[in-house]
Parts: C-alpha cells; sequence; structure tokens
C-alpha cells in the first residue's frame, strides 16, 4: 500500500511539474487566450491597471485559459502567479483574477502582502457578486470587467487612493440581482459569522513554496516584479 501511495505522490509531482504555463501578453493587465473579452473591455482594463501600478505599484492581472491542464484552479493560479512573479518582490502586492473556460473555474490569487485587503472572504464575495451571476449569463467579458475593478477598488483603498476609472462598478446587490440589500446584509452577517468559527479550526491549505516551478531569477515575465502568493484567494466554479 505504501508502495502504491508513493506512486501516486511521484506522478503527480511530475505532472505539476511537466505543465507549460503561457506567457504574458503584451498587454501585462489583461491575458485573453480563449477570446472572451471584447476590445473595449480590454482597453478600459489596461487603463485601470496602468493607473493603480502608478498610484501604488500594485499589480492586478487577469488570465483568461482554455483549461487548468488538469490541476485544481488553486494550484494552477498559484504557480502561475509565482511563474509571472505578480507584483513586487519587496511588497508581495500583486492580485491574479485567473479564469478557465473550459473547467468553469474562476479564482483570485492574492500576493502575501495584499492578503490584509483581500482576505479569502471578500474574494469570495467579490466572485460571488460582480462575476459568477454574470458568467452564469454567459456575460463572460461584463464579469470579468467587474471583478477586475472590484479587486482594484480594494487595493486603491489599501493604499489611501482613488481610481479615476472604476466608476462603472455596479453597487452592490442592484445590478446583478432583485435581492435587497437588507437580506444581503443579513446573509452576510450570518455566513460571516459561520466561517468565523470555522478558520478558528481550520485556515486551509498554504503554499510557502509554490508547487516546484520557479523562475529562478527572470526577473518576472513581461514586466513583473518577482511577486510571491501563498495560496490566499478564493474559487469558484459556475
Amino acid at each position: 500500500m505504501r508502495k502504491i501511495f508513493l506512486l501516486i505522490f511521484i506522478v503527480s509531482s511530475v505532472l505539476l511539474l511537466s505543465v507549460e504555463f503561457p506567457k504574458p501578453t503584451p498587454y501585462k493587465y489583461v491575458n485573453d487566450y480563449v477570446g472572451v473579452l471584447d476590445k473595449t473591455t480590454v482597453e478600459k482594463i489596461i487603463s485601470v491597471g496602468k493607473e493603480l501600478e502608478n498610484k501604488t505599484t500594485a499589480q492586478v492581472v487577469v488570465v483568461v485559459v482554455p483549461s487548468l491542464s488538469g490541476l485544481t484552479v488553486e494550484e494552477y493560479a498559484n504557480r502561475l502567479f509565482r511563474e509571472w512573479g505578480i507584483g513586487q518582490k519587496e511588497k508581495n502586492n500583486g492580485v491574479l483574477l485567473l479564469v478557465a473556460m473550459n473547467d468553469r473555474k474562476v479564482r483570485i490569487e492574492v500576493g502575501y502582502g495584499l492578503e490584509g485587503a483581500i482576505p479569502d472572504g471578500k474574494a469570495g464575495r467579490i466572485l460571488d457578486e460582480y462575476v459568477i451571476p454574470y458568467f452564469k449569463n454567459g456575460e463572460y467579458s461584463k464579469g470579468i470587467y467587474y471583478g477586475y475593478l472590484a479587486i482594484a477598488n480594494e487595493v486603491a483603498k489599501e493604499y489611501g487612493v482613488e481610481l479615476t476609472g472604476t466608476s462603472d462598478l455596479p453597487e452592490r446587490g442592484t445590478d446583478i440581482s432583485g435581492i435587497s440589500i437588507i437580506v444581503i446584509v443579513i446573509a452576510f452577517i450570518i455566513f460571516s459569522s459561520i466561517m468565523g468559527r470555522g478558520r478558528r479550526w481550520y485556515r486551509g491549505p498554504r503554499f510557502p513554496g509554490g508547487f516546484g516551478g520557479s523562475r529562478g531569477g527572470s526577473g518576472g515575465f513581461g514586466g513583473f516584479g518577482e511577486g510571491s502568493s501563498g495560496g490566499g484567494g478564493a474559487s469558484r466554479g459556475w
């Protein structure tokens, strides 16, 4: 039995190491390898990404891939984040919004330095409120755009700056569904209470050492700053 487990571990490790990740596009903040984003949305995201980095040095990057190549969305996001080195090395202030179309999975992966600004619960709420409702309606471009704006807003708040390009972000609970804000607030309080109790017992996996692949001192691909992530964030399916 031990030999079987050892064999499974070895095979899994080889598969993890053999995955080839895409290289960043020239757009840096937007990397759509499927073609779900329209030109206008791409331009808007780039504008917000540039403004945010200029004002804070933080980098928020969206990546849309066909599939996860057999990995979980958490594994793929964590490894891609480290391969590219999103965020500044000294601050680890990067955030990745990963969308895998064929697997129907989306994840917000948060760098070490921004885990206080975007804890797991808040990352999940961003997906639930600004991304998933649109994905379920097939409005992928809109869901990615609003998700990106929501993330950028939270990062901007952490640094005490305002962004001029996020006015398109809808009010929570108004543009997404007919549920009243009061109901959402009550549900959020109940959910937070339950999750708060659970977190005292189990935080979830963290990956301080990554999943094998390293950038080897590449200086980060495509203008990124060698930032790192420890597995913080949230994932959803649709």
